[in-house]
């Protein structure tokens, strides 16, 4: 039996502090036809980061509500949503890209040019308006 594809979605991220251990929500497709919403990447413990499994609580505890039924797919989906937050945080904290002009114009005169026109200025209607 293959192991099914998995695609992770970071859908919340949250710093320290702000949601209590939670440090971000994730959603997973399975196998293309089978979701689960509501993975938390949970920060605590001796090894840091965990994935908890959404649950329910019980009289007993806290019982998940779907969860891998094999260690492999288990250890399998825990690492793509420790993996999948990881890539998350690295973006989130990339600087923001800019985009490359020929000197120091604004997007919209760069568009201008090149279509062989003047932008408006600011107060004046183009034609036809």
């Amino acid at each position: 039996m293959s192991t099914p594809t998995v695609e992770i979605k970071i859908s919340s991220m949250y710093p320290p502090g702000q949601q209590g251990s939670t440090r971000a929500y994730a959603s997973a497709t399975i196998g293309g036809c089978f979701a689960v919403r509501g993975i938390k990447v949970v920060e605590g413990g001796r090894d840091g980061l965990f994935v908890s499994m959404p649950s329910r609580k019980t009289t007993d505890g806290y019982k998940e509500v779907c969860f891998p039924v094999t260690a492999e797919f288990r250890n399998e989906l825990h690492n793509a949503v420790l993996d999948a937050y990881q890539q998350a945080l690295t973006m989130a904290q990339a600087p923001p890209v800019q985009q490359e002009g020929t000197g120091g114009e604004t997007p919209q005169e760069n568009r201008q040019e090149a279509a062989g026109g003047e932008a408006p200025q600011e107060g004046q209607q183009m034609a036809g308006m």
